[in-house]
């Protein structure tokens, strides 16, 4: 059964005042924990934090300020809340929100697949955890986050209330172009990828960039949500080069394909890339994407060479501060 999603209504937000077109990168900053396995409330692991200084080093050289969501138990890693911190009070990167359920109290649900989605708590619930949160970041991190991205997506009907409760006006969980309804969790595959509010001039959606390429993209959400609904018959269409999914991250996308995929964006006249990739990535061993070192330095390969092109290219990087400062002025004039 499916979840409803965040919105089904669309109002593209006006963001020509950023001179674009710009990218954003957005880190789900969590735990380590076997994505192949049942959910659990213990049995994580945090030690990839370590490997953070070179992601960062990396962005430095850029100009990049990436935006981390963090979950509970970055929060709660004595060494991750400082070293983030640190990152967003000297101005070289942005604090968000992640919340994973499962992990982050108060803990009144079954942990299960249904309730991994924190759209499918009962609003009382899927409130208490994000205030939790919010209030953990602003007392061991001492910022107050302004963006959103709900684990595994999950972002339904009531999320957008309790974000602007808590003082949240962005939220990036909307990975446009994708279903999780097999799951449990939202059907995305009718969002745009263009920004678009939730609750005019109040909260902006910024979703994850997919684009389709091929010879049938243009009709690709029409493809793919009601015609090639199976994994098989998409695996079909890609291999026969009429209809691919480009996310703009460089988890399971090769670099060429993403390069293919960012000038489509900017033929598509995005005005915001939304890159995304999840921090266990960035060391061996946490995440399906990254088994060894070499498919770490191809993972450094892909962003060194996408940060290169969008330089090269004219396309400068944004943060979540200065798109809600260009929106809400937007909005308001």
């Amino acid at each position: 059964m499916s979840t409803t999603p965040i919105t089904n209504t669309f109002h593209l937000a006006n963001l020509e005042a950023l001179n674009g077109p710009r990218f954003i990168v957005t880190v789900d900053t969590e735990e380590e924990f076997d994505w192949n396995r049942p959910f659990r409330r213990d049995r994580f692991g945090t030690e990839h934090l370590k490997s953070l200084p070179r992601f960062q080093a990396l962005c430095d050289a850029f100009g990049i300020q990436p935006c981390y969501l963090v979950d509970l138990p970055i929060v709660d890693n004595v060494y991750g809340a400082d070293l983030l911190g640190g990152y967003a009070d000297s101005g070289r990167a942005e604090i968000g929100i992640q919340l994973h359920p499962w992990v982050n109290p108060p803990f009144d649900e079954e942990v299960n697949i249904h309730n991994s989605y924190a759209c499918n708590l009962p609003p009382e619930l899927e409130r208490a955890k994000l205030n939790y949160l919010l209030n953990a970041i602003v007392r061991r991190m001492g910022v107050h986050p302004d963006a959103y991205r709900a684990g595994r997506y999950g972002a339904g009907l009531a999320t957008p209330d309790i974000l602007l409760e808590l003082g949240v006006s962005i939220d990036t969980s909307v990975r446009a172009r994708f279903d999780y309804s097999d799951q449990y969790g939202p059907d995305y595959s009718g969002h745009p990828v263009h920004p678009y509010w939730v609750r005019p001039g109040r909260l902006l959606e910024l979703p994850l960039t997919t684009i389709f390429s091929g010879a049938l993209r243009r009709v690709g959400d029409r493809m793919f949500r009601d015609w090639f609904g199976s994994q098989t018959s998409r695996s079909i269409l890609a291999r026969s080069n009429l209809l691919k999914r480009i996310a703009l991250t460089p988890e399971g996308i090769p670099l060429d394909k993403a390069l293919l995929g960012v000038n489509l964006a900017l033929l598509e006249q995005v005005p915001v890339l939304n890159i995304s990739l999840h921090s266990p990535s960035l060391e061996v061993g946490h995440t399906p994407y990254v088994r060894n070192a070499e498919q770490l330095e191809q993972l450094y390969a892909w962003l060194n060479g996408v940060f290169r092109y969008l330089k090269n290219n004219g396309v400068r990087p944004t943060t979540m501060a200065e798109i809600k400062m260009v929106s809400q002025i937007t909005s308001f004039n």
